[in-house]
């Protein structure tokens, strides 16, 4: 797991400095993509029911594709431990699958923290230990998403430079994705208890620190 020291990791700028969500309405939005979102969320329900080791995988996979990101991922609260894990990665950070990150410092539990939508821009420069990350962050657009009305983990975007902008298209897409991630969430979770071990996803000594 990525280990935080919050005295020395608020070094450069204030976490406002980093979140940059009214960006989203204030640019042009892209046209939306129903028939192909459609597809996806078809293709996620029949996952549900045929293949739920690889629900979050599937995920993360249309997320990317419908935000059109150069990565997407998931992060699952682990409140006993106090952290996050990333078990499913889709993009140019598909290694980085397993890592752990805090719960209280960092994008995702800031996230689940306001209960909202937010963007970041750069948020290496108030979280420092996301420098280690590669490629860098240049955006990232994370929703959270809720089992019972509580926020259980983020789902998330990833733009690594400055070719690629998200806006409230986007917002949209992956606000609508973050509701099957509840789903999702509760399904996996219903056939890891009920599936052969051999079989269980994510099978790993512990998350694995970023260097």
């Amino acid at each position: 797991m990525m280990k935080a020291n919050t005295e020395s990791l608020y070094d450069a700028v204030e976490l406002a400095s980093v979140i940059s969500t009214g960006e989203l309405m204030r640019r042009p939005a892209r046209l939306p993509d129903h028939a192909g979102e459609s597809r996806a969320l078809v293709a996620l329900a029949q996952a549900m029911s045929n293949s739920p080791e690889r629900i979050l995988q599937q995920l993360v996979e249309a997320a990317m594709t419908l935000c059109r990101a150069q990565s997407a991922g998931i992060s699952m609260l682990d409140a006993e431990k106090g952290r996050f894990l990333w078990p499913a990665i889709a993009g140019a950070w598909s290694m980085h699958v397993g890592i752990g990150t805090p719960r209280d410092f960092g994008p995702c539990g800031t996230v689940l923290d306001r209960r909202e939508a937010l963007l970041f821009s750069r948020p290496e420069r108030c979280f420092g230990y996301l420098s280690a990350v590669t490629p860098r962050i240049d955006e990232a657009l994370l929703i959270p998403f809720y089992v019972g009305g509580e926020p259980v983990g983020t789902l998330w975007v990833v733009a690594h430079d400055e070719s690629r902008r998200f806006d409230s298209e986007d917002m949209r897409v992956l606000t609508s994705l973050g509701t099957f991630a509840g789903l999702a969430y509760q399904t996996l979770r219903s056939w890891t208890a009920s599936a052969p071990r051999a079989q269980r996803p994510m099978q790993q000594a512990g998350p694995r620190a970023i260097s």
